[in-house]
């Protein structure tokens, strides 16, 4: 036998395999709960269905009160009156849009949800004008989808602590992955990406499995939403809204901006899954749907207004803390479970905010680029190449994958050069000798080098960029108010002299690894193509032209006193006064 013919013998035996395996699981998903479908044990966990499940289907680790307060029937009252109003609008749909935004804003009742949101995305309009098309797309997937593993991966780990997903193969299981296999066909240059399971999820929970697919398609496709810029390679639409969210921060809320500069706190950290998902899951599920309810309404310029509303409302525990992780912990986790603020005191926050960023012309951020909409037909099927049916990884990198890498070290390095331009190392406590600085420093040091993937993934988090700082001096807190947030128009800012740094650590480790998985469809293969340039760039394989054909970012250690421990005489303790968030129109 030949080389070429044995070569040939092995790609048909990887292709078999592929396609075999992608059929024992549709099987699995036809058969649902059948009792032949065997499910290991750790898949199904024992679980107490009363008393712990709130009213979206969520459990929770102790039980829920077995009374309800004054407040929750007054709530409950509320709702039934507005389910009324509601049914009586979507009868003679549409309806005035101020009356529209008035009743959106206030929240639409749960059990209004499924028709209220078929409506604002025109599921039915899409069903009627494709009819057939979501069957097609289907019987596609079953017999070509190259997806299939890894959407059988992320439906068993979405949303288990829900009854509708809780149990493997389940009908929202099922209706969960046909929905993302087919859409993968349909979207063939999109494919699949992971944070495409939360919001087919979300969708799910009110939607049957087709309304789900075509809801999925107009936030991915139409441009008030304009998701495919997410989920695309090199994520173009994040790179645009990080920024604009960047540039927001440094004019309205300056003092807690370059905090998260000195604590190496990048956007990227924390906003990720914000963008992605809709703040599903990085806040109570009551306020991410009501997050949700606008954003139907009004489009994406409702994510960046709510992130700064999240920070804003939570700036002064934010500036209380001195450490990265604690920080991002905070972000990430505390407030998912408990975010401090009823609902409605936040979404009235939410409106007053989007009102302010329009008044001060940073309600929109710069426009979208072509990249960030589908160029191929939807609909029309595209049989992928031999590489992707086998599954096997590419070692090189595109030219948007070293754009990627480029951009995040550039964001980096700009805020290690704005930290710079503000403290030096001969201030630091680490230069006077202070053991605890000194204890902390080596701790950070350690990490930054390390080869270890961080404790947050790319998914949940951003692909992790860190460099590392020291300063234990405490900010000045003030009071903040969730019904009174007026803005001043920007003050002139006083100039500040820059002292140059006389000391800095250079950190060639400090990109870590994420964990974010993105198929692509198409023309790419299955695995993440960020996370492969991002090892690359880790383990230094990649080298990025900068000087001395190295490119290096600089660390500076901070302090904010002289060595004979007095306070420079600069204006940076001036910074929040300067805030276009008035202080005393923030008095709770």
């Amino acid at each position: 036998m030949t080389a070429a013919a044995h070569d040939d013998e092995q790609q048909h035996a990887l292709v078999k395999r592929a396609d075999d395996e992608r059929e024992d699981i549709f099987k699995r998903y036809e058969l649902g709960l059948d009792p032949s479908n065997v499910v290991d044990s750790w898949e199904n966990p024992t679980f107490e269905i009363y008393h712990i499940t709130d009213k979206y289907g969520f459990m929770h680790d102790s039980r829920l009160p077995s009374t309800r307060d004054s407040q929750e029937v007054q709530r409950t009252k509320i709702e039934l009156e507005r389910d009324k109003k509601w049914m009586k609008m979507i009868a003679h749909w549409p309806p005035h849009p101020e009356k529209l935004h008035k009743r959106v804003y206030k929240g639409i009742p749960d059990r209004i949800r499924w028709p209220a949101w078929k409506r604002l995305l025109h599921v039915e309009e899409s069903m009627a004008q494709n009819e057939g098309v979501y069957s097609r797309m289907l019987l596609l997937a079953k017999k070509y989808s190259t997806e299939t593993r890894q959407i059988d991966a992320d439906v068993n780990r979405q949303f288990r602590d829900n009854l509708a997903y809780r149990e493997r193969y389940s009908v929202k299981q099922c209706s969960l992955f046909n929905v993302l296999n087919a859409y993968s066909i349909f979207n063939s240059e999109l494919g699949y990406c992971q944070g495409m399971a939360c919001v087919a999820g979300v969708l799910l929970l009110y939607m049957q499995e087709e309304e789900a697919f075509w809801a999925l398609n107009t936030l991915i496709t139409d441009k008030k939403y304009g998701m495919h810029g997410l989920f695309i390679e090199g994520f173009p639409k994040l790179t645009r809204f990080i920024d604009h969210h960047d540039r927001i921060l440094s004019k309205i809320m300056r003092k807690l901006h370059k905090h998260f500069i000195k604590h190496n706190v990048d956007a990227l950290l924390y906003a990720i899954k914000w963008f992605f998902v809709v703040f599903v899951e990085r806040v109570p599920f009551s306020l991410s749907l009501r997050v949700w309810d606008i954003f139907l309404l009004d489009g994406d310029r409702v994510i960046v207004a709510m992130a700064v509303t999240i920070l804003y409302l939570h700036k002064d525990e934010l500036l209380r803390l001195k450490d990265m992780d604690a920080i991002i912990e905070y972000l990430q986790v505390k407030l998912h479970k408990n975010f401090g603020y009823n609902d409605d005191d936040a979404i009235q926050a939410l409106e007053r905010v989007m009102k302010k960023l329009k008044d001060l012309k940073l309600d929109a951020p710069p426009p979208a680029k072509v990249n960030e909409f589908p160029t191929r037909t939807l609909g029309h099927f595209v049989e992928a190449d031999l590489e992707k049916k086998i599954g096997r990884r590419r070692n090189d990198y595109t030219d948007t994958e070293k754009q990627v890498i480029t951009d995040v070290i550039s964001r980096q390095e700009q805020n290690a050069i704005e930290v710079q331009s503000t403290v030096s190392y001969e201030t630091s406590e680490c230069a006077t000798g202070d053991a605890y600085s000194m204890k902390t420093y080596q701790s950070i040091t350690s990490l930054a080098t390390s080869p270890a993937i961080s404790s947050y993934s790319l998914y949940s988090n951003g692909f992790v960029v860190t460099n590392f700082d020291i300063n234990n001096q405490t900010s000045r807190s003030r009071s903040q108010s969730v019904h009174n947030l007026n803005y001043q128009q920007q003050q002139s800012q006083l100039s500040q002299q820059s002292q140059p740094p006389s000391f800095a650590i250079y950190n060639e480790h400090s990109l870590q690894n994420g964990l974010m998985r993105h198929s692509f469809g198409g023309d790419s293969d299955s695995r993440n193509r960020l996370d492969v340039a991002l090892e690359a760039l880790q383990s230094q394989k990649l080298q990025l032209q900068h000087e001395n054909n190295t490119h290096i970012i600089r660390i500076v250690q901070n302090c904010s006193s002289d060595v004979t421990g007095k306070q420079p005489n600069n204006h940076a303790n001036n910074d929040d006064d300067e805030d276009a968030l008035s202080e005393e129109n923030t008095r709770l």
